[in-house]
């Protein structure tokens, strides 16, 4: 974490306040410690700095620092629910961190927290050191990457707590759909990121597992450049040989393989099966995943949600919103100690709606929430299972 002090220091409230754009400070001295639910409701002002129960880490630049404001709508929301039941929300303090910097070095001179909630796509290795030297419980509200395949491995890893499904688990339903169109034979095409080499290795054992048979010119997915125009000829070339049942295609779906993929001209019939949403009908039928998996508590989760902020929630959302319930049930005192351990999580109890867990909870009842994001059943270093919905889309002529 950098230094260098910003112009001005942000006031608590305008801090925890969420515009379109939130100022993003690069110093933990330049963010104060104060109630959360100043960021639910804008109605408290802080007079006070308070004891930190929740610290948020979120990143102060490149690609995943957009990510924030979604984060803390979904986890003020939970916040906001809490209070509507008579439950006090807990302080929590943001912080941002350059994606290069270590927390551990970071958060040394930081007054201790008892909740961690780490950035998107954190650096594993370096929050289980974290994790373990603290004895800190870390919420990873959107790890969803190969990364999480080594977490089970990972020093600290019994206290770093995903709480989203993996992109993994995108892979495996996209074959189970093939599967079960009969459709056996089939090309893959990747990118040359190792996301990709990853996703494309776990829909082949999948794929394998249940008869399905990857063919083609080489042993596995074929990896094609965006730029490589002898290699996108090839291809085409291949598929017409070859006539799979279904041309699967594993890359981010709005990248410049994905266009490029898109416009080619394809055999008549070809599926183009992509572990990634549909964006637009195309002249061959297609197959795709829907990233957002739905929990129980989705449905009014998105209705309260939307009406709130005016708009339809999505995974990031979403994971703010179930990193909330945690955040939340963790806070609560039973015999006068709370439970940020996340010894009380039940993983196989009977989902329960929000209010009724904080209520079960502050009996001294092991309880499991009603998620938006996931199946909810939660483990250390485990991500949870997923609900995912396939999207189909017919032929459509050009």
């Amino acid at each position: 974490m950098t230094t260098a002090e910003p112009p001005t220091q942000p006031s608590c409230a305008a801090q925890l306040v969420i515009p379109a754009a939130v100022p993003r400070p690069r110093s933990w001295l330049a963010t104060l410690s104060c109630g959360v639910a100043l960021l639910a409701t804008q109605a408290l002002a802080a007079s006070a700095p308070q004891p930190i129960a929740v610290r948020w880490i979120l990143p102060s630049e490149g690609l995943l620092a957009g990510l924030g404001d979604g984060l803390r709508r979904g986890y003020g929301q939970a916040m906001a629910e809490a209070m509507a039941c008579g439950f006090h929300p807990p302080a929590l303090q943001l912080g941002w961190l350059e994606p290069q910097d270590d927390p551990l070095v970071a958060l040394q001179q930081a007054p201790r927290s008892e909740l961690l909630v780490a950035p998107p796509a954190a650096a594993l290795a370096a929050y289980g050191r974290l994790a373990e030297q603290r004895r800190l419980t870390v919420l990873l509200p959107l790890q969803r990457g190969s990364s999480l395949a080594a977490l089970p491995q990972l020093p600290g890893s019994d206290q770093l707590w995903p709480i989203v499904p993996a992109r993994a688990l995108e892979a495996d339903r996209l074959a189970q759909g093939l599967l079960a169109q009969e459709r056996r034979r089939v090309m893959v095409v990747r990118d040359g990121s190792a996301e990709a080499l990853a996703l494309s290795r776990r829909f082949q054992a999948g794929f394998s597992n249940g008869r399905g048979t990857l063919i083609g010119p080489v042993d596995g997915a074929i990896t094609v450049a965006d730029d490589d125009n002898g290699a996108m000829a090839q291809l085409i070339r291949d598929v017409d040989w070859y006539r799979p049942d279904a041309l699967v295609i594993i890359t981010g779906g709005d990248g410049p393989l994905a266009h490029r993929l898109r416009r080619a001209a394809w055999p008549e019939g070809l599926l183009l099966a992509w572990v990634a949403p549909l964006v637009a009908p195309r002249p061959q039928p297609q197959l795709g995943v829907d990233p957002l998996s739905r929990g129980p508590g989705w449905a009014g989760f998105a209705t309260r949600f939307a009406q709130r902020w005016g708009y339809r929630p999505g995974l990031v959302e979403s994971a703010g919103y179930d990193t909330g319930l945690i955040a939340m049930l963790a806070s609560l005192r039973v015999q006068g100690r709370p439970g940020w351990d996340l010894h009380w999580f039940n993983a196989r109890a009977q989902p329960l709606p929000f209010c009724t867990a904080l209520q079960q909870r502050r009996l001294g009842l092991a309880v499991r929430p009603q998620a938006a994001s996931s199946r909810f059943d939660l483990a250390p270093g485990i991500s949870p299972g997923a609900d995912l919905r396939l999207q189909r889309l017919a032929a459509s002529p050009p």
